[in-house]
């Protein structure tokens, strides 16, 4: 979406054709050139239909319906609760029915269906089911069937490649003790229990000598496995108002077995049963989890815009209670971070002084029963990167030591599985260099129906994981890919007619610009934006290669004669070459269609508007270009004055802004907003581009990077690399404060959000091209991959 003087980062492929008649469904590493004819290849459009409103509306529905999966481990926990009138008698002889009644075929229990990975998970469901049993004295078979699976799985019990439980290596070998005190004989290797115990007896004594008190208020939460060490007078001051401890059944379930009977503990636990019935999830409630969670899901699907009612509606309740402080929100850190983190990315006003308590590594581990799993810490991570220009040093903290925090140790320790240490790998990618519809795929193709996630025991929700919401995503996903390669087919018909490749711009930088602008503005309804986007950045990188020394002072001085008289009578006008005319003629053209597009969006005569956004960028153009020809170093000011207006940003961003949909009066277009959002991503883009393009332009002895003039003004005082360092700096503030401008809604603003938003892609798109180092220079067949994922290979429904 963005190009600049002298360093062009639309510059994917070399100039030569690319797999010619290839399909546009082809897995190989070939770019489509088949015309389609307005008729998507090897996708029926039609068949894609197949069902879409009617999941659509299921879908909305399950706003009203949020509940996980039941949780064998928790429920068994809480059917060992005896009752208050006999020892002898189960409190909740329904949760002991369900746990007889919801046996898995090979003899185990744990979520419906398993996964692979979760050996270790039915290990610790399975065992907790065989206590109950056995401690009310019923279901024989069950016992025998649950101890046949332990004995064929007892290997996973050290096994470091499958998915670890909560609390995993403490309460397991508590609960193998447990069943030796009821005499229940477990088939398990001998030397996996020595170890097992050894383990969690280390870990419990390094806790108790450790002065970090972080280490006991996390054991706390897994109380059921701590046996005879627990304090529960100590542990009951963290009891909610809902009556829970950590919101966790199966620990609640343990105050009232091991400690005493608790009015509040038993109403908490009576309440989830009447809910249920006869069982009990992990977490309890679940109402804010499960919004929270559906909600970034339907994002990173990226299928939120079907949604905005519902959606707005969740957030304006979510935000409610965000001002009321309430419990459920900020009792829980991966709660508290995702409702930041999803506000404030839409536009509510929400302070990060309440997330101060989580600062550091110190304060985070001793906030009392607040951390539960590694999962909070990439929750945590993900909120941190939305600090804004002067305000978050308390975000920017919390970014740090989480980042170290997952490099150091979920990246490296053993116990993290292989699945979570790839969601740590994506949380340290920087928010801002991702890019929309690609991560939308790559969502998409890890998305299933029988996902889940894991805290003392594996859990789905059927609202968040549900085969609607699959194949709705994938519809979506296919259907905006059919609209995408039809008006890529009408771009390469633009291109042929204006004849761009006979004045050297390869068509390969066709497909580059549509995927930059089709990846960050995909939605259908914005069919016209995009392709006014792609047309003037095709025209933008044109004139940049012009004015990059591949034409003389007089052609240039042509060019901008010829657009600043503006005539589309070719009679009438010189061309000083045969190339400056093709370039007039289809800027002619291109500008006179897209204004004709504008006028009727906007109910007013536009292109005057166009034509002074080319005039000043031709303007500031002949001034760097006079700077390169007079190796002339300008002051730091006169430089970012220039260079903010050739990178581009300002015509192409405002241009496409008047075909989004929203009307724009004059006064909007020219208002302060306006100019300070354009000044803003133009100093994105241009720091970038100079950072990226020192080296090769320093090879050249330009004079015009900001790098450069940044050594040559200090007069030797500074080095390259605290000029680079310095330059690093600027660009992370503006990169701040334009994410404040469009996040942050402020009295009188007048500029739709939409509009705001184009500004913020458009600054995601600098850091996508500029992600590799130097310029546009990903390898090759990387960007080929991309680019037919996202625009030529759908997905599989």
């Amino acid at each position: 979406m963005i190009l600049g003087y002298g360093s062009i980062i639309i510059l994917p492929f070399s100039h030569h054709k690319l797999g010619n008649g290839k399909l546009c469904s082809s897995t190989e590493n070939t770019i489509c050139q088949r015309p389609c004819r307005g008729v998507r290849c090897s996708y029926s459009i039609a068949s894609s239909l197949d069902g879409f409103d009617e999941a659509k509306e299921r879908i909305k529905k399950s706003f009203q319906k949020v509940e996980l999966s039941p949780s064998s481990y928790d429920t068994a926990w809480v059917a060992m609760i005896p009752s208050i009138n006999s020892v002898n008698q189960p409190c909740f002889p329904q949760c002991l029915d369900w746990i007889l009644e919801n046996q898995r075929e090979d003899g185990s229990w744990g979520l419906n269906p398993s996964h692979s990975l979760l050996v270790k998970d039915s290990l610790s469901s399975t065992l907790a089911c065989l206590l109950a049993l056995r401690k009310w004295g019923v279901g024989d078979n069950q016992v025998q069937g649950g101890l046949v699976f332990i004995e064929k799985h007892g290997w996973a019990v050290d096994n470091k490649d499958l998915i670890s439980p909560v609390g995993f290596e403490i309460i397991f070998p508590s609960m193998i003790k447990y069943a030796e005190k009821m005499n229940l004989n477990l088939p398990l290797d001998p030397d996996i229990v020595n170890l097992a115990i050894r383990n969690r007896d280390l870990a419990i004594e390094r806790a108790l000598q450790n002065d970090f008190k972080g280490n006991i208020a996390n054991f706390e939460y897994m109380a059921e496995g701590l046996s005879e060490l627990c304090q529960w007078k100590e542990i009951m001051v963290h009891q909610r108002d809902n009556g829970s401890l950590f919101d966790s059944p199966a620990t609640t379930a343990a105050a009232l077995i091991y400690h005493q009977h608790d009015e509040k503990c038993f109403e908490y636990l009576n309440t989830i049963l009447k809910l249920h019935k006869n069982w009990v999830p992990t977490i309890y409630p679940t109402k804010i989890h499960s919004l929270l969670c559906l909600v970034d899901t339907l994002q990173s699907l990226g299928v939120d815009r079907h949604f905005k009612t519902e959606i707005e509606n969740v957030l304006d309740e979510i935000y409610r209670l965000w001002q009321q402080k309430n419990e459920e929100i900020f009792s829980n850190v991966a709660h508290c971070a995702l409702a930041f983190r999803l506000l404030r990315m839409s536009n509510y006003e929400v302070s990060p002084e309440e997330l101060v308590e989580f600062i550091d590594e110190v304060h985070f581990f001793s906030t009392s029963g607040k951390f539960t799993s590694h999962f909070e810490i990439l929750e945590l991570h993900k909120a941190s990167q939305l600090a804004i220009h002067g305000k978050d040093h308390i975000l920017d903290k919390i970014s740090n030591w989480t980042g170290s925090f997952m490099e150091q140790k979920l990246l490296t320790y053993d116990y993290i599985d292989r699945m979570s240490k790839n969601e740590a790998e994506f949380a340290l990618r920087k928010f801002y260099a991702t890019y929309g519809r690609v991560e939308n795929r790559r969502y998409n193709e890890a998305y299933e129906v029988n996902n889940f996630k894991i805290l003392k025991a594996a859990y789905r929700s059927p609202t968040i994981n549900s085969i609607d919401l699959l194949r709705f995503s994938k519809q979506d996903f296919n259907l905006c890919q059919a609209q995408h390669q039809e008006e890529l087919q009408q771009l390469k018909r633009w291109f042929e007619d204006c004849g761009l490749e006979q004045v050297g711009l390869p068509q390969q930088n066709l497909y580059t610009n549509f995927f930059l602008t089709a990846a960050l503005l995909y939605e259908p309804e914005f069919s016209d934006a995009r392709l006014a986007c792609v047309k003037n950045t095709m025209l933008l990188t044109l004139v940049d290669d012009f004015f990059d020394g591949y034409v003389g002072k007089d052609e240039l001085l042509n060019i901008f004669e010829l657009v600043e008289r503006w005539d589309g009578n070719y009679s009438t006008v010189q061309f000083h070459s045969e190339r400056i005319k093709i370039f007039f003629s289809a800027l002619y053209k291109t500008i006179e269609e897209l204004a004709a597009k504008a006028n009727i969006k906007q109910g007013q005569c536009i292109k005057e508007h166009f034509i002074n956004l080319w005039l000043d960028l031709l303007k500031n153009m002949l001034v760097e270009f006079e700077w390169w020809r007079n190796q002339t170093t300008p002051s730091i000011e006169e430089y970012l004055s220039v260079a903010c207006e050739t990178i581009g940003v300002r015509c192409i961003t405002l241009i496409t802004q008047c075909l989004l949909g929203p009307k724009l009066s004059n006064d909007v277009l020219q208002s302060s907003e306006m100019s300070a959002l354009c000044n803003c991503t133009s100093m994105v883009a241009r720091l970038l581009n100079d950072v990226g393009s020192y080296k090769r332009e320093e090879a050249e002895s330009s004079p015009t990077n900001i790098v450069s003039i940044l050594i040559n003004q200090s007069e030797g005082k500074i080095s390259e690399e605290e000029a680079i360092k310095h330059a690093k700096e600027m660009l992370e503030n503006k990169r701040r404060e334009l994410l404040g401008m469009v996040l942050i809604q402020r009295k009188g603003s007048q500029l739709p959000q939409v509009c705001k938003d184009i500004f913020w892609k458009t600054c995601k798109s600098s850091y996508f091209a500029y992600s590799d180092g130097d310029e546009f220079r990903f390898p090759e067949e990387i960007l080929k991959n991309r680019i037919n994922e996202l625009l030529f290979k759908p997905l599989k429904s």
